[in-house]
């Protein structure tokens, strides 16, 4: 199982940035405003989904669990900062900034200023690590 760890700046205001972690075990995505976390999502099991979330018996990051992840797609652990596509946007409603997610070339995760969690494309049902795309 391998680590990776990126930070990435949002090109339009330097402000925001993505930290893209994986801990060999699970993987996550954090927005960050200066050194402020204001969101983040779910984007991969390393290990093996649990069947339930026990929470209590997890450390964090918390692996996903059976019931929310789809089955069918698997995404390989990253090991370069090549296969992240980040694609910045800001609102024009609220000047919220809104990042998608692409791991190698295939859009996976959204996360937008407040989200806690974020959406993925790789979950079945919204949870409280990610929310249905």
């Amino acid at each position: 199982m391998s680590d990776f760890s990126l930070q990435a700046k949002c090109h339009f205001d330097s402000y925001y940035s993505v930290i893209i972690e994986d801990d060999g075990r699970v993987a996550y995505a954090y927005l960050m405003e200066g050194e402020d976390m204001v969101g983040e999502v779910w984007l991969y099991n390393q290990q093996s989904a649990p069947q339930n979330s026990n929470w209590h018996e997890q450390q964090p990051p918390y692996l996903n669990t059976e019931e929310y992840i789809d089955k069918s797609v698997r995404v390989p652990p990253l090991t370069d900062k090549g296969e992240i596509y980040l694609e910045w946007t800001e609102s024009p409603d609220n000047g919220a900034v809104e990042v998608g997610i692409y791991i190698r070339e295939k859009f996976i995760a959204q996360i937008i200023t407040g989200s806690k969690p974020g959406w993925s494309t790789l979950v079945i049902k919204d949870g409280p690590l990610a929310l249905v795309y």
